[in-house]
């Protein structure tokens, strides 16, 4: 099992869109893909359809001792399972953050009592900056991706990114590997120098793709639909594929 973490310092950069997509082109490789939907928005939902209007089930109301993630697991009909949030509240959304902020490994224990296929990928979806939810999914993760914008918001949040990083994700044997892709890009030059100017900072930590603006990725949360089954032709689309290729051939050695 490997479980990667999506992440970002800062909202709307599309790093849900991205959690989505990445998992159903890792589902059409062949693997078992689980997608954790850490964020009280509960918006994973709308980009991989398959529950019910008013469904409440989530990974926030699991708050007993003997609940198990597959309790609230949904089959999506793009070849993910995925467990949402949940909608119980906000005093059951209390309850749940404090059992996140007491028990750190929660998260963890969680997912290796799944007992989940040995090739199975856990993608964990994390509200935007510091969050009991993102030392959670930091602290279960093998690699963290986090999502910018190639913009200035975006390069001027990097040193927060990268301490947060390095707090939550110290092992007493290891560090915690990550990589940074740029979504949203364009041919405009403000964003072409952002782009550089991260790359320089990032070196070899920056995917090697950037996912262009397009309005058909709009369109295809409109209908519910991760753009790679909407408009796989898209270039969007047919960057993330390459970014799962990048990302899987370097965890399979070990990046």
């Amino acid at each position: 099992m490997i479980v990667i973490a999506i992440v970002s310092a800062k909202g709307g950069v599309g790093k849900t869109t991205i959690t989505a997509n990445l998992g159903v082109g890792m589902a059409q490789r062949g693997y078992p893909v689980t997608i954790v939907d850490l964020d009280p928005q509960n918006a994973m939902q709308w980009h991989l359809g398959g529950l019910e209007q008013g469904e409440r089930n989530g990974i926030s109301l699991l708050t007993t001792t003997r609940a198990k993630l597959i309790d609230a697991c949904y089959t999506s009909p793009y070849g993910v399972d995925f467990i949402p949030y949940g909608n119980g509240g906000e005093v059951q959304r209390m309850r749940f953050e404090q059992l996140l902020e007491q028990q750190e490994p929660w998260l963890r224990k969680k997912l290796q009592a799944a007992k989940l296929p040995a090739n199975a990928i856990v993608l964990l979806d994390t509200p935007p900056g510091p969050s009991v939810y993102l030392k959670q999914a930091i602290h279960a993760a093998d690699f963290l991706l986090v999502v910018v914008l190639a913009d200035a918001a975006s390069y001027s949040t990097l040193p927060e990114m990268e301490e947060l990083i390095s707090t939550y994700g110290h092992r007493s044997n290891s560090e915690v590997g990550s990589a940074y892709i740029v979504n949203q890009g364009s041919h405009r030059q403000l964003a072409q120098d952002v782009v550089a100017l991260i790359a320089d900072r990032l070196g070899e930590r920056m995917v090697p793709y950037i996912v262009q603006e397009s309005p058909q990725v709009e369109e295809a949360l409109a209908f519910e639909r991760p753009v790679l089954e909407y408009k796989p032709d898209n270039p969007a689309a047919q960057t993330i594929q390459k970014i799962i290729d990048w990302l899987l051939a370097g965890l399979k050695g070990g990046r």
